[in-house]
Parts: C-alpha cells; structure tokens; sequence
C-alpha cells in the first residue's frame, strides 16, 4: 500500500512540475510576442524610438525568465529566440530599419511556433 501512496506522490510532484514549465514557458512567450509585435508596428509606422522601448521589453521579459524555461525546455530552441531578439535589438539600436523588421517578424515567429510546440496536442505528442 505504501508503495502506491509514494507513486502516486512522485507523480503528483512531477505534474506539479511539469504545469510549472508549462506556464512560465507560455506566459513568458505571450507576453514576448506581444512586445514584438507592438515593436514591429511601431517600427513600420516610423516611431522607432516606440519600436526600441519595446524591443527593450521584449529583451527585458525574456532574459529575465529564460534561466527558469532553461529547466524545462532545450536550450537550442531557447537560445535561436533570444539570438533573434538581440539581433533585432541590435538592429533598432544602429537604426536599421528595414532589416529590424525582418529581424523583428522572424523572432515573433519562432516566438508563435515555440508555443505551438509547447501546447499538448496529439502532433506534438506522437
């Protein structure tokens, strides 16, 4: 009987866990997304220094957390995100607009897909 109560404890401790990861992962990536598309609009519309305050957040929000999403998830996948996003902000820093944008649209994609990945569906589990 104990042997059933301690399963079920390590069980319960690693659904803890893992809703964990879940959250800080998705939550972190939300609001990512929405400092760089508030960034890359600002861009588009010529308020670069909008567009460099929210680029900044985005930088800000994911360096904060990303030692924590470093637990739950590969670093490639993590480390592709961030690279994008200090190209991006090293692009607005040195006023290269056009090529900020790109740089900006690529990250907020690879933002999207990696919480797509993160979500249980079937096609992510099989």
């Amino acid at each position: 009987m104990y042997r059933l109560y301690g399963a079920l404890a390590v069980f319960g401790i690693a659904l803890c866990i893992i809703t964990t990861g879940f959250i800080i992962d998705t939550r972190t990536a939300d609001k990512v997304i929405r400092e760089l598309d508030s960034s890359y609009e600002l861009a588009k519309n010529g308020d670069i220094e909008g567009a460099k305050r929210k680029i900044e957040a985005a930088k800000s929000e994911w360096d904060n957390n990303m030692e924590t999403m470093l637990l739950f998830m590969s670093h490639g996948r993590l480390d592709q995100i961030e690279s994008s996003i200090n190209t991006a902000y090293n692009y607005i820093k040195s006023n290269e607009i056009s090529m900020f944008i790109a740089e900006c649209a690529s990250a907020r994609l690879m933002t999207g897909h990696f919480i797509d990945v993160e979500y249980p569906y079937l096609n992510n589990i099989f």
